[in-house]
């Protein structure tokens, strides 16, 4: 019998996979053994990732496992209309067919592996008619017969991204069945808890109501921690409660969520902040010290929910810097632990890779991540819809130029850089704005960092006006201001605040021009004098 491996003392540097995507129930043709899901779980082992959070449904209620109280996905579909999702089905049903719960097989993995297993899914639902998803598999009876349920249309503008479809946390019908759900997990499997997803389907009622709805939904935490205590005792192992919530306070009472509340009454045991809602992409601009702050001296866990999607031309998925900054900036900011708080993190495929590795390894060491080489990108769209009533959203890219008006864009930088520029161990510490739409010749552009002009023997334009690779003609057109800065104008380690003034406009062209995106790149040497390309072959 394999010996259980030692897993960290808690949890710290999560991934999360939704059990489909990234996972055998999409990617393997039927039928299929308990060593095809054990593919999910051991590509974690010694990766740097020490916690899997397993998301157990889809967001029409079906689940993914051998549910007693939930229907599974596809128990009410007799004609198919998705190949993919009636394969899913298939291999489903054949896993159970055969004497299998798919979720203990998964867990009973990762208590092999000495990985930390969360049962995860979104709060949640939504809903949809019949006769546009009653092929797929994925929305169960109960919601299709109870559309009374639903929130519907609003008049709230906020609303205007968001599902009407989805339900209402104020239903204590609606309630019922995700305490179910959750209850189960943690009851019938050997896992370290749950992970709630609040960012998705949120609010969990109409704006006017969210007053009605923060001490309901602080009801319900506090009936899923009686389970979670209840199921530790019988199993003699700790439930942990981790909730998915958005990093900013203005926005807990915007959604209805009494936050201080759920620490104070040890409702949560971690909360993972994420900077925005729908996938807004890899941010380096948002703090995370008021949840910290409020967080100390409990034992409530903070972590990053790190999005890793960039959505550039040649760059969908964030680099190993970006992430590497993102995972810093936390650990700078208080943070316990951070993650992958995407559905899955598939970089280079599924599974991980070899430079996957390299990647998350110091993602939970701050030692390794302070001389690892960062890319610090403010906030910027990533071709997903962009909710301007979020709190903090008003600092999100692109911004439009208006000729003799400042735009300030913050962004938060983890590295003391004086101290390593004493040590000999800068490389160089790039700032990069870009510009959408402009020529050099014919208008001009001050930058400012923390109040400070940048001075032009500093700066290295970009021109990417028109330029051809390999993917096609670069978009969007324009310039790249470069600056390599010297000790003089290095960023701070904390908030910094760049500003871009356009300070003259080419009066013939009438195109907007863009602050696209500001980069702040930093790169370490092994040791002074100890050059990264010693014989200068990419100069």
């Amino acid at each position: 019998m394999t010996t259980p491996r030692k897993r960290t003392d808690e949890p710290r540097v999560f991934c999360t996979d939704d059990a489909r995507h990234a996972a055998c129930l999409y990617q393997m043709q039927p039928s299929l053994e308990p060593a095809d899901l054990h593919a999910t779980v051991d590509q974690f082992v010694n990766s740097g990732f020490d916690t899997l959070l397993y998301t157990v449904g889809v967001e029409g209620g079906a689940v993914v496992y051998d549910s007693h109280v939930v229907p599974k996905w596809g128990d009410n579909v007799t004609s198919w209309t998705h190949p993919v999702w009636y394969r899913a089905a298939l291999n489903l049903r054949q896993l159970i067919a055969d004497g299998h719960d798919p979720l203990q097989i998964m867990v009973d993995r990762a208590n092999q592996k000495g990985i930390w297993f969360f049962a995860g899914n979104w709060v949640n639902f939504n809903g949809t008619p019949r006769e546009q998803t009653g092929g797929l598999g994925r929305t169960i009876d109960w919601f299709y017969d109870n559309p009374q349920f639903q929130v519907g249309p609003e008049d709230d503008p906020r609303a205007e991204h968001l599902s009407a479809g989805r339900f209402n946390f104020l239903h204590d019908e609606v309630r019922a069945l995700r305490l179910a759900m959750f209850s189960e997990t943690l009851a019938r499997h050997q896992t370290d808890g749950v992970d709630l997803d609040l960012l998705t389907f949120a609010p969990l009622c109409r704006f006017d109501q969210t007053d009605q709805l923060a001490p309901v939904l602080t009801q319900w935490l506090r009936d899923l921690r009686a389970a979670a205590d209840k199921a530790a005792q019988q199993q003699n192992r700790a439930k942990r409660i981790f909730v998915r919530i958005p990093a900013h306070p203005g926005a807990w009472p915007i959604f209805g969520y009494d936050v201080p509340a759920w620490i104070a009454d040890g409702l949560v045991d971690g909360l993972i902040c994420s900077a925005g809602v729908l996938h807004a992409g890899i941010d380096h601009s948002h703090d995370l010290t008021p949840v910290t702050q409020l967080a100390r001296g409990t034992n409530c866990r903070v972590f990053a929910g790190i999005s890793a999607l960039l959505g550039r031309q040649v760059s969908y998925y964030a680099t190993p810097p970006l992430l590497h900054a993102a995972a810093a900036n936390a650990y700078a900011q208080g943070a316990h632990g951070c993650g992958i708080g995407d559905c899955h993190w598939t970089p280079h495929g599924w599974p991980l890779q070899p430079q996957d590795y390299g990647t998350a390894r110091p993602l939970g060491d701050p030692d390794l991540l302070a001389v690892a080489d960062k890319h610090y990108h403010a906030q910027s769209v990533t071709g997903r819809p962009h909710i301007e009533w979020f709190p903090g959203a008003d600092r999100r890219l692109p911004i439009t130029l208006a000729e003799g008006k400042p735009v300030t864009v913050p962004l938060y930088i983890a590295d003391d850089l004086p101290h390593y520029q004493q040590r000999g161990r800068i490389d160089a510490v790039r700032l990069h704005v870009r510009i959408s739409s402009i020529e050099v010749a014919t208008n001009a552009v001050r930058v400012e960092l923390n109040g400070q002009p940048l001075p032009d023997h500093l700066l290295d334009i970009n021109d990417i006006g028109y330029r051809m690779i390999e993917t096609g003609s670069i978009g969007p057109y324009g310039c790249i201001y470069q600056y390599t800065l010297d000790p003089d104008h290095y960023p701070n380690p904390g908030r910094n605040e760049i500003t871009v003034t356009l300070t003259q406009r080419d009066p013939h062209v009438e195109i907007p021009f863009d602050l696209y995106d500001v980069d702040c790149f930093v790169d370490y040497r092994l040791h002074r004098n100890y050059h990264r390309d010693p014989l200068n072959r990419n100069r």
